[in-house]
C-alpha cells in the first residue's frame, strides 16, 4: 500500500474518507460534500457522534463517489499523535472492508497531523505473509487478501507532510521486517537464515558481524552453544551496528530462538507448540529497530545483538542437570532445558557489555509464560537496574502504544537461583513467579555500572483482530519503542541511581 499527500483541492477519487468532530461537527471537506445535510442526518440516525476512531462505511449507488467513510475525530484540542495513528488504523479497516483499490482521505488536517494519521494507516495496512498460500476461497470474505493499493491524504502543505512521514515510513519498514520474520515458519527461518536476513541491512549502512559456531566456541559463548547443541542447525550470534553518532552505543539484545521445542524438557502438546516459531520475536524487534534507525539515518549510535539458536531434543542436546561455564565465567546448572531463553541472553548480555561498552543496554524476549499470565498479554514486563532508563522506556512505551509495566528486580530471588553444584541454576519453579527469577538471573550477567533493562514481551508477539495498529498477524512489538529510545541520546538514557531492588 502506497501513501501520498496532496492539497485539499485534489479531486475526491476512489473511496473517500471525510471527518467530523465530536458532536457531528463536520470538517470543511465533509460540509462541502454534504451540502443538503442528508449524510449528517443519516449519521445521527445511526448513532454516530464523531468520537475519536468512530467510523461508518457507506456503500453508495453507482456514481462518481461509491464508497464513503465517515471518520470521527473526537475533540480537536485532544487530537494527539497517538489518537491520530489509531484513527488512521480505523480508516484502513473500513477501506479494506469496502474492497476499494484506491482512496482519498480528506480530513482537513495540518501537515504534522496528516503525517501521523498516515503513519497509523501504514502500520495497520501491513499485509501478513501470504507467500505460502497457493489459492484462496473466493466465497470466504475473511480469506480474500486486501486490494487497497493507494491512498492520497490531503493537507495544507503536502511537501511538509511528506518530509515528516518519510522518517515514519522507515520505522514502519522496521516494524514490517520484524512482523515478517516472526511469522516465518521454523523450517524456513533457522539461525543461519536469520543471520542472512541481517546481512541485508548492510545496504543501509549497517555494519553486520556474524559469529558462526566456531567463532561462538572461540568466544566462549558456551550457554548459547549449549542451547543449540540439539539441533543440526548451529547457533549464530549477530552484531548489528548503526553508527550515526560518535557516542557510546545504546545496545539492544534480542532472544532469537527460531524454534523452541523445549529441548529434552520438551513442551506439552497443549502449549501451542506451533507458535514456538515466534520465540525469536525479541530478536525480530531488535533487527527491526536497527532497520528503522538506519533507514531514517538517525543521529545515534545503536547496536543490536541477536542470540540465535534452535532448541531441539536429540542425542546431542544438553540435558537437565548439565553444568555450563558462561561467557562471564559463572557456571550455570541447567535444571530445565525449556528455560533456554535466559541462557542465550545471559551470554549475549555479558558479551555485549564487555565488547561494546554500552551507554545503556536493553534486552527483549518472549521469555516466560508467567509474565503473560500476570499482565494478561496487555503489557510487557519491564525490569531495570536504573530508574532513569526505566522511566524513559515507560514514557516511550506509552507514546508508541507498546505498553510496559515495571516489575521489581528483587534480591529475594537470589535464593531461588542458587545451585548446589554450580554458581547459579537457570530456574527454580518455586513460590516466586518465574519471570522474577528469570530477570534476577539475567541481572547476574550484567556488570556493575552498566545501566540495563529487561523486557519480557511474552504474549505480545501476535495481535488479535482488535489491535488498532496491526492486523491479525505478528506485531513487531518493540521496534517503535526502541526507535524512540534511540532518539534520546547517550546522556539521557541513565544516571547513577538506585537499582530498583
Amino acid at each position: 500500500m502506497r501513501i501520498f499527500f496532496s492539497s485539499p483541492q485534489f479531486p475526491l477519487l476512489g473511496a473517500v474518507a471525510l471527518g467530523l468532530w465530536r458532536g457531528r461537527k463536520p470538517s470543511t471537506a465533509f460540509a462541502a460534500l454534504d451540502g443538503d445535510g442528508r449524510l449528517k442526518k443519516a449519521l445521527k440516525r445511526l448513532g454516530f457522534d464523531g468520537e475519536s476512531e468512530e467510523t461508518e462505511l457507506f456503500l453508495l449507488p453507482p456514481a462518481p463517489l461509491t464508497v464513503l467513510v465517515a471518520v470521527g475525530l473526537g475533540k480537536q484540542s485532544k487530537l494527539t499523535p497517538a489518537k491520530l495513528r489509531r484513527i488512521g488504523g480505523a480508516i484502513i479497516d473500513e477501506l479494506d472492508d469496502s474492497r476499494a483499490a484506491s482512496a482519498t482521505v480528506a480530513l482537513d488536517l495540518p501537515p504534522d497531523q496528516a503525517a501521523e494519521l498516515a503513519y497509523g494507516m501504514r502500520l495497520k495496512g501491513y499485509r501478513p505473509l501470504r507467500k505460502y498460500r497457493t489459492k484462496v476461497d473466493p466465497d470466504d470474505e475473511d480469506d480474500l487478501p486486501p486490494v487497497l493499493e493507494e491512498v492520497v491524504v490531503t493537507t495544507t502543505d503536502p511537501a511538509a507532510a511528506e518530509a515528516l512521514y518519510a522518517a515514519r515510513e522507515q520505522v514502519a519498514q522496521g516494524v514490517f521486517l520484524a512482523r515478517d520474520l516472526t511469522d516465518e515458519p521454523g523450517n524456513a527461518l533457522g539461525p543461519e537464515e536469520f543471520a542472512a536476513r541481517a546481512r541485508l541491512l548492510e545496504a543501509l549502512g549497517v555494519e553486520v558481524t556474524v559469529l558462526d559456531e566456531a567463532a561462538i566456541a572461540q568466544a566462549r559463548l558456551n550457554l548459547l552453544a549449549a542451547v543449540g547443541m540439539g539441533s543440526h542447525r548451529p547457533p549464530r550470534l549477530v552484531l548489528l551496528r548503526w553508527k550515526g553518532a560518535e557516542t557510546r552505543p545504546l545496545v539492544l539484545v534480542g532472544k532469537g530462538i527460531t524454534f523452541d521445542s523445549g529441548g529434552i524438557s520438551i513442551k506439552f502438546d497443549d502449549e501451542d507448540m506451533d507458535a514456538m516459531k515466534a520465540d525469536m520475536a525479541g530478536a525480530a524487534a531488535v533487527i527491526g529497530a536497527i532497520r528503522a534507525v538506519a533507514g531514517r539515518k538517525a543521529p545515534a549510535h545503536v547496536c543490536g545483538v541477536l542470540a540465535l539458536a534452535e532448541n531441539m531434543p536429540s542425542g546431542r542436546a544438553q540435558r537437565p542437570g548439565d553444568v555450563v561455564t558462561s561467557f562471564s565465567g559463572q557456571t550455570v546448572e541447567v535444571v530445565d532445558t525449556d528455560a533456554e531463553g535466559r541462557l542465550v541472553l545471559a551470554d549475549a548480555l555479558a558479551w555485549a557489555a564487555a565488547t561494546l561498552k554500552p551507554a545503556a543496554m536493553v534486552d527483549i524476549a518472549t521469555l516466560t509464560g508467567s509474565t503473560e499470565e500476570l499482565l494478561e498479554a496487555e503489557h510487557a514486563g519491564l525490569y531495570a537496574n536504573d530508574d532513569i532508563l526505566a522511566k524513559r522506556l515507560l514514557k516511550h512505551a506509552k507514546a508508541e502504544a507498546e505498553p510496559l509495566w515495571r516489575l521489581p528486580l528483587t534480591e529475594s530471588c537470589d535464593e531461588d537461583i542458587k545451585s548446589a553444584i554450580a554458581d547459579l541454576r537457570n530456574c527454580a519453579w518455586g513460590d516466586v513467579p518465574d519471570n522474577d527469577d528469570a530477570a534476577r538471573f539475567l541481572s547476574r550477567f550484567v556488570p556493575d555500572g552498566v545501566a540495563w533493562a529487561h523486557i519480557d514481551m511474552a504474549g505480545l508477539e501476535f495481535a488479535d483482530e482488535e489491535d488498532p495498529l496491526c492486523p491479525e498477524s505478528a506485531t513487531g512489538y518493540g521496534v517503535r519503542l526502541f526507535d524512540a529510545l534511540a532518539g534520546d541520546g547517550e546522556n539521557r538514557y541513565v544516571r547513577k541511581t538506585a537499582t530498583g531492588e
